[in-house]
């Protein structure tokens, strides 16, 4: 009887085996099927995001011609020759919608009625004229810009413009014109987030007396070279010369002196941390008298001929401070005052900076104006404005140009870019002029928005 149980036993034990095993091997196919599916399926993922950016970025609207661009670019990067079927669409609100599938044959869960599993992706993106845009152009016009360089700004902005110009899309640009100041404009003198006190002149109670002589004989006067220093950079000057037999003798002169104050739109910076903040929220900017700014801003506009045009005015004069720049950048592009352009509370927006200077920062902070000389105080706060501007969403492209790769001022731009690709070093017009372009293309990069 035992010998009868022990060969029961091992018959039911073989079945149990067997039962075993089977699983074992379905557990072990499954497995390797639902890896082998999950890696297909982000191949496919990834073949669908690539043909609908490529079909966006064309800029292409014909339906015809997208569904060839988007297969050829699922063919280019089908590295591993997945036998896919796409589906493109473009609806009415400008979307185009990518569906590719395919079929994952099974190597193991075959055996489980399993032969084939279907899969598919799905990948979308608007046209490019579908993104809105704001964008903030902060422009160098110290006195280093003088000849050639700003001839370069102009024509490299003109080519930016163009590219703007090349798509009918929701875009507004503002130009932020920058030396050691920025001027506001005339017309916001009187705006509740300004504090600008009335132009007056006064003379004095008292005598004011110096030394003084007068020249009376200039033909004894000749030109002389001299060198001279404009915003960091050294030039060479003719300067009139007169020897001491072309003046008389010194004799004291008196006057009642006269103290004049003119404000010509020039916008100092905030006490305490508020000239790091872009919104009023109750703290006026003072308005700094007796200075120069040269060209007033351009508010956010969608009038590009107004955009150019400004660009076109601009002059060169004055020192460099670029947190100036970047604050009142920073301002247009936020949607409370001074500007309050509400589009700029649109979260689908794409909000830009594009900074662009020659020279390193020369002009530092004396709260309320820029009258200091300390280099590395105003690149830190360059550093600290760049950052805050990228944690509120603000994309930045920076452009140094002509400046040397490994200055100072070239690893600040560069830090402050949003990223490397973001940074722009050229050396030559044509070099900015490419880089402009770049930028303007870069903005109509479109983006997954499934």
């Amino acid at each position: 009887m035992f010998k009868r149980y022990l060969k029961d036993s091992s018959g039911q034990f073989a079945i149990m085996a067997s039962l075993v095993v089977t699983m074992l091997v379905v557990g072990t196919g499954t497995a390797i099927d639902v890896n082998g599916l999950h890696r297909s399926k982000s191949d496919i993922q990834r073949l669908a995001d690539a043909a609908v950016l490529a079909a966006a970025n064309s800029r292409e609207e014909n339906v015809g011609k997208l569904k060839q661009i988007a297969q050829a670019a699922i063919d280019a990067n089908n590295t591993n020759n997945i036998a896919v079927k796409m589906e493109l669409t473009l609806d009415d609100e400008d979307i185009i919608r990518i569906v590719a599938s395919s079929t994952y044959e099974t190597q193991l869960m075959g055996v489980v009625g399993f032969d084939k599993l279907p899969y598919s992706s799905i990948s979308e993106s608007p046209l490019p004229k579908k993104i809105p845009i704001n964008v903030a152009l902060v422009l160098d016009r110290t006195g280093s810009m003088a000849g050639d360089n700003m001839t370069s700004l102009k024509s490299a902005s003109a080519k930016l413009i163009d590219v703007f110009d090349s798509l009918e899309g929701d875009l507004r640009v503002a130009v932020v014109p920058f030396a050691d100041y920025v001027n506001i404009g005339m017309g916001n003198r009187h705006a509740n987030w300004m504090d600008v006190p009335d132009d007056s002149s006064s003379v004095a109670t008292e005598q004011s007396c110096y030394d003084k002589r007068d020249l009376i004989k200039p033909d004894l006067c000749g030109p002389e070279e001299r060198e001279g220093n404009n915003d960091g950079v050294t030039y060479t000057y003719t300067a009139t010369v007169c020897p001491d037999e072309a003046y008389t003798p010194y004799y004291e002169y008196c006057h009642y002196p006269t103290s004049s104050y003119t404000w010509n739109g020039c916008a100092g910076s905030r006490d305490g941390d508020g000239y790091m903040k872009p919104a009023y929220k109750g703290k006026r900017v003072p308005g700094v008298m007796n200075v120069s700014c040269g060209e007033e801003v351009l508010p956010l506009t969608i009038n590009m001929t107004q955009v150019k045009d400004k660009i076109n005015s601009l002059s060169a004069s004055g020192s460099t401070y670029i947190p100036a720049g970047l604050i009142w950048g920073w301002r247009m592009l936020d949607s409370e005052q001074p500007f309050n352009d509400l589009s700029n509370s649109q979260s689908d927006r794409r909000r830009t900076v594009v900074l662009m200077t020659d020279g390193q920062n020369t002009k530092s902070l004396t709260q309320p104006t820029h009258n200091g000389t300390d280099t590395a105080a105003a690149n830190d706060l360059t550093s600290i404005l760049c950052l805050d501007m990228q944690s509120e969403g603000i994309e930045i492209f920076t452009v140094a140009y002509r400046l040397s790769s490994t200055s100072e001022t070239t690893a600040s731009l560069r830090e402050c870019a949003s990223s490397p690709t973001h940074f722009f070093n050229p050396d030559n017009t044509s070099d900015l002029e490419e880089a402009f372009e770049n930028i303007g293309n870069a903005l109509y990069q479109v983006r997954l928005s499934r």
